[in-house]
């Protein structure tokens, strides 16, 4: 119950659960989830395309999900851990994050990933938000209650990213590249009633925009 009542008061994470539920229900009754024509239809990142302009797909295929398992799982671990977040950064801090690293997840699919490979899902945010709690870990060291908090992730990031690494056919580029982005936003953006020095925000908001930057260039290249 105390899930529920998290959720109602958590209007971003919210809107995320119904968004996402929304385009795989419409996905399965237009072509099916696992189609890959429907994926790369609904936006789901293939290399060629967005080297070809659609640059639009490194963030739709934040929103797409490949069968049932794992919309499933996904929704699940938004539904249980967004709350949290959401309440520590506030929701537009939040839903900025989310987006973002997102889109530096399927940024690092585009520059590494197999040309022929079609990958989408919300994981690439939903490890935005472990990266969250590394760069809680790291930024608020002096708070023994945040640092209490980052490092009870650790151990769930770990069990994760093993995972990915052994399990065919997950996208663990788009993975790291979410854990990445989170790690460094944690740095750009204060968590509520806490501050962070300019210059530690100066330094992630440049690195942030330099990889991005960099995993573009590797990407076209490795495309053509």
């Amino acid at each position: 119950m105390n899930n529920f009542r998290d959720l109602g008061s958590s209007k971003v994470t919210s809107l995320l659960l119904i968004v996402n539920i929304i385009v795989f229900v419409i996905m399965t009754f237009t072509g099916g989830s696992e189609n890959i024509a429907n994926l790369v239809r609904f936006g789901a990142v293939v290399k060629s395309e967005v080297a070809n302009g659609q640059w639009w797909r490194l963030f739709t295929a934040s929103f797409i999900h490949i069968g049932l398992p794992h919309i499933l799982f996904n929704m699940y671990f938004l539904y249980q851990v967004g709350p949290v977040f959401e309440r520590l950064y506030g929701s537009r801090n939040y839903l900025i994050i989310y987006l973002l690293a997102g889109i530096m997840g399927n940024l690092v699919s585009f520059a590494f990933g197999k040309p022929a490979t079609v990958s989408a899902g919300a994981s690439t945010s939903l490890y935005g938000l472990f990266g969250l709690a590394i760069g809680i870990l790291l930024n608020y060291r002096g708070d023994s209650m945040l640092s209490s908090f980052g490092s009870s992730f650790l151990s769930i990031i770990a069990i994760n990213i093993i995972y990915s690494l052994i399990r065919p056919g997950i996208g663990v580029l788009g993975h790291l590249g979410g854990l990445l982005a989170g790690v460094i936003l944690a740095g750009v953006f204060p968590i509520i009633n806490r501050s962070l020095q300019t210059s530690t925000q100066l330094i992630s908001v440049t690195a942030f925009v330099v990889l991005s930057i960099l995993f573009v260039i590797i990407g076209l290249r490795s495309a053509v």
